[in-house]
C-alpha cells in the first residue's frame, strides 16, 4: 500500500485486512465504522504500522475507553468503579501504596490518580493499549502528586533525604511491558472478586496455587486444610471466575 493513499481508503483496506487474520467477523458495515473512527485519531502521513496499532487499539479497547469518556453511555459509572479497584493495583505495583503523610491513604491516592486519569482521558489516542496509557498517567500524576506535597512541607515535617520519586518504579515504555501492567490488572481483580465472593482465606489459596505455583500439599501444610479441601477451593474458585464477564475481559486483553 503507498503512503498517498488517501488516509480512509488505507485504514478500510487494514480493517479488513485485521478483520481477517484476528477473526474479528465484522459486517462490512462494522468495519467501515470502524475505519472511520481510526481515521479521526490518524494523520494521513501515518505509517501502515501506526494504523495498524490505532485500529487494534480501537477494536479492543474503545468499548472501556468510549464509555470512561462519555457520561451518558450505558456502562459508564461502572467502568470507573471497576477502574477504581485497578488504580490500586497500580499504584502497589508501581511502589506507590505508601504515604509518609498519615493524612492520606490509598484511597485517598487511588482518588488522585483517578481524577488524573479523568484529566487526562480526552487525550488518548489509541497509539499504545489502553491499560499502558493509563498506567503512565495515573503513576506520573501521583508522582507529581507526592513530590508537589512535599514541596509544601516545613523543614522538619518529613525525612527530607527520602525523595518520593526514588520509590517508584521507573515509567517508561521501555521498562513498562503491557503484559506486566495487565497481569498485575488482572491479578488484582481476580483477588477482590474472590474475597468478597469465598471470604479471603480461600482467596488466598487460590492465589498460592495459581499465582505462586505452589502444590496443594505445601498450602494445605501452609492453610492448615486437607489436600482434598485445597482442591475443593481451587475448583470452586475456578469454576466462580468463569462467570465474572470482567475477569474474562482482562484474561482476553492480558492474552491478546
Amino acid at each position: 500500500m503507498e503512503r498517498g493513499d488517501p488516509l480512509g481508503a488505507r485504514c478500510t483496506a487494514i480493517v479488513r485486512c485485521l478483520a481477517e487474520e484476528e477473526r474479528w467477523r465484522l459486517s462490512p458495515e462494522e468495519e467501515m465504522a470502524l475505519a472511520e473512527r481510526a481515521c479521526a485519531y490518524l494523520r494521513p502521513g501515518s505509517s501502515d504500522a501506526q494504523l495498524r496499532t490505532v485500529i487494534g487499539n480501537l477494536r479492543r479497547d474503545s468499548s472501556v475507553v468510549e464509555a470512561m469518556r462519555c457520561g451518558e453511555q450505558l456502562g459508564h459509572s461502572e467502568a470507573w468503579t471497576e477502574w477504581f479497584g485497578q488504580v490500586r493495583a497500580i499504584l502497589h505495583h508501581a511502589g506507590l501504596d505508601w504515604t509518609r503523610d498519615d493524612a492520606l491513604d490509598l484511597d485517598d491516592l487511588a482518588q488522585i490518580a483517578l481524577l488524573e486519569l479523568t484529566r487526562s482521558l480526552p487525550s488518548y489516542r489509541y497509539g499504545s493499549r489502553f491499560s499502558t496509557w493509563a498506567y503512565q498517567v495515573i503513576t506520573r500524576g501521583v508522582q507529581r502528586h507526592l513530590r508537589d506535597m512535599a514541596a509544601k512541607k516545613r523543614a522538619g515535617e518529613i525525612d527530607r533525604g527520602t525523595d518520593p520519586r526514588e520509590l517508584a518504579i521507573p515509567v517508561s515504555e521501555g521498562e513498562l511491558p503491557e503484559n506486566q501492567v495487565r497481569d498485575q490488572v488482572l491479578a488484582a481483580l481476580v483477588q477482590e472478586e474472590l474475597r468478597a465472593a469465598m471470604g479471603p482465606r480461600n482467596a488466598e489459596v487460590f492465589r498460592l496455587w495459581a499465582r505462586d505455583d505452589l502444590s496443594v500439599e505445601m498450602i494445605g501444610r501452609r492453610v492448615g486444610l486437607s489436600t482434598a479441601r485445597i482442591h475443593a477451593i481451587i475448583a470452586q474458585a475456578r469454576k466462580h471466575l468463569r462467570g465474572q464477564a470482567t475477569i474474562w475481559y482482562w484474561h482476553e486483553v492480558s492474552a491478546s
